[in-house]
Order: structure tokens, then C-alpha cells, then sequence
């Protein structure tokens, strides 16, 4: 049985409004798992984005955001989540030292050309001891797709294979790891790799995957506007339509399969 359908409806209507349905689904699966750990402040939100998921995941915490992007920074900083926001490189930006309580990057670290350099660089920037939460892909992600998953079953494993390269593509992954891979690449930079935690469970990818199609728009309007959506207030009316027909996806969708992503914690040595 999924623990992560049905989806919460505050979590989706507030993720619905401003990004494609594809996306909101799995935001709300990792909101319902860092809601499980206890980040002492003040947070690190590393690669904040827009602030969407800090200000749901941790209302009225003290957090500062980082991120490389700065129409994202101008964003976030629109939504009054952040005590404080940084545009730059999180491999060599100047962050105080040992100053922060704990950090999360919310699947921001898989697309960092130079992984080492920012995980020493967090590092640096977090007390003894302080927990650091990661959300990452899994090396396999793609193959949890319902389109990978049925292609596979009609023998056409080449062309499941093409579909999460396409993926790996679009959504720039430049390190996919299995749980160990993540746990080394924590130990290295001087973290203790505490868990590491499977989400994103198979009926969320395929919620994901199939609504992928009618997200298509979202995704395009992004890379020309910076913005997933038009007109947010719009989606409000839409809003209740899209989560029933994704929680009855989500439903019907088979159960088991490896995991989507990780949810990795680790301490500061």
C-alpha cells in the first residue's frame, strides 16, 4: 500500500497553483518525508528555487536560501520564507562558517557539476553535528515510469532505456547513485551518512510519468518565462479536477518496485 497517496490536498493545491501537476505530485511525496525530521535552525536551503517548498516544508522557521539562479532568488525572495537569500554558486559561494543549526537540498546537489566541492563547501558552512537533508534521484529512477514499465513489458527494453536517458537529459542529472554511492559521497566531504530513506514509491512515479503529457506546457512556458504557470489564480478552479483524477492514478497504479529518490540524512563530523 502507498504511504504517499492520497496526496495531501493543501500540499498540492499550493504546489498546483504555481507549477505543472507532474511536478506537484512528487514535491508533495518529499514534503510528507522531510516532515519526519527535525532540522534544528537556522536552516540551509541549498538550490531554494523559488521558496515554495521551504515555506510549506517549515513555516515560520528561520531559513536562508541559496540558489545559482537569480529570477529563482528574485522569486523567493516575492515570498517572505527566507531570513536571508544568497545568489551564487553553492561549490565556492562565501557562507558563514559553522553558523547553521542544519541544511536540505531538495533535489538541487544531483545537478552540481562539481558534487565534492559544494558538499565540503555545506559542510563548512554547518555546526558539528548539525543534520544535512538531501533529496536525490536513484541511479534507476526512470525505470519506475510507467511508460519505462510497460515498453519493458512489451519487450522493447532499447526503447524503455532511450525514455529515462531522455529524462536524465531534460532534467540535467549529472550524478545518479544507488544508496551507497550516496552514502560515500556524503562520508567523503565529512558527513556520517545517518539513512538513507527510499520515497517517490512506484505509484507516484507512475502519477508522475502520466502526467508528464499535459504538463508539457508548464515545462516549455518555464524555459522561455521563467515561470511554470500564466496565471496562478486560474489554476485554482482546475485545482480539485487534476488531484482526483491523480489520487485515482495513483490508485489504480501497481504497488512495489524500487524507489524514485532518496531521502538521505547526514551528521556533521
Amino acid at each position: 500500500m502507498s504511504t504517499e497517496f492520497p496526496l495531501d490536498p493543501r500540499d498540492f493545491s499550493a504546489y498546483y497553483r504555481f507549477a505543472p501537476t507532474a511536478l506537484a505530485i512528487r514535491e508533495c511525496a518529499r514534503l510528507r518525508a522531510v516532515r519526519q525530521l527535525q532540522l534544528p535552525e537556522p536552516i540551509l536551503d541549498v538550490g531554494c528555487g523559488d521558496g515554495i517548498f521551504a515555506r510549506l516544508a517549515y513555516p515560520q522557521r528561520q531559513i536562508w536560501g541559496i540558489d545559482i539562479n537569480p529570477t529563482e532568488v528574485a522569486r523567493a525572495q516575492s515570498t517572505d520564507t527566507y531570513r536571508t537569500l544568497v545568489c551564487g554558486n553553492i561549490c565556492d559561494v562565501d557562507l558563514p562558517k559553522a553558523f547553521f543549526g542544519s541544511a536540505i537540498a531538495n533535489c538541487s546537489l544531483e545537478h552540481v557539476a562539481d558534487l565534492n566541492a559544494a558538499l565540503r563547501n555545506i559542510r563548512r558552512a554547518v555546526r558539528p553535528n548539525a543534520p544535512v537533508a538531501l533529496i536525490v534521484p536513484a541511479h534507476n529512477w526512470t525505470t519506475h515510469l510507467a511508460t519505462a514499465e510497460l515498453l519493458c513489458m512489451a519487450g522493447l527494453s532499447s526503447a524503455a532505456a532511450a525514455y529515462g536517458e531522455f529524462f536524465d537529459r531534460i532534467f540535467s542529472h549529472v550524478h545518479l547513485y544507488d544508496e551507497e554511492g550516496w552514502r560515500q559521497r556524503l562520508e567523503l566531504a565529512g558527513f556520517e551518512a545517518s539513512r538513507v530513506l527510499p520515497i517517490i514509491d512506484r505509484q507516484t512515479s507512475w502519477a508522475f510519468d502520466l502526467m508528464l503529457g499535459p504538463s508539457a506546457l508548464g515545462f516549455l512556458i518555464k524555459k522561455i518565462t521563467g515561470r511554470w504557470v500564466v496565471s496562478p489564480p486560474f489554476r485554482r478552479v482546475t485545482e480539485p479536477i487534476s488531484r482526483a483524477l491523480v489520487n485515482t492514478i495513483g490508485s489504480l497504479a501497481p504497488g512495489g518496485a524500487g524507489p524514485g529518490e532518496y531521502l538521505v540524512v547526514g551528521i556533521a563530523k
